[in-house]
């Protein structure tokens, strides 16, 4: 009985670990939409938890949501929870072209300072950053 119980921690340890990606616990700023600099609001941002779970925001409304993500690999629902505020005059375009770019993201790639999704045919869609500070906090596990 004892090598059962030892087999099924180990599937429930990697279980766990399939659910943690280099996104989980990461916060990033809205740099670029198409290459483009975003206009200025509050919160241009996103931030990723555990299971995949991130909060957004291209500058007015709020959003959240589970994204799907395996390996490389990733896509966002195409239906997001969110706040409904009335926003300033071309931040709510600003906006709905975030939401919508998110919609088409299929992978991402991190370098030392940005998060960069994709879209399938490996085209940058948006660019987020971070700080360097950031950056080496995360990989001294501070």
């Amino acid at each position: 009985m004892i090598s059962a119980s030892a087999i099924v921690i180990g599937v429930q340890t990697r279980a766990t670990e399939v659910g943690h990606s280099a996104l989980t616990e990461t916060d990033w700023t809205l740099s670029q939409i198409e290459g483009a600099e975003p206009l200025e609001g509050r919160g241009l941002d996103l931030s990723f938890a555990e299971d995949g779970q991130f909060g957004t925001s291209a500058g007015c409304n709020r959003f959240m949501g589970e994204a799907e993500i395996d390996g490389e690999a990733i896509s966002f629902p195409d239906k997001i929870a969110g706040t409904m505020m009335a926003c300033p005059e071309g931040l709510a375009e600003q906006e709905e072209t975030v939401l919508a770019l998110l919609a088409r993201v299929t992978s991402y790639q991190i370098e030392p300072t940005a998060l960069i999704l994709l879209d399938e045919e490996g085209t940058e869609l948006l660019r987020y950053s971070r700080d360097a500070e950031e950056e080496s906090l995360l990989e001294t596990g501070g």
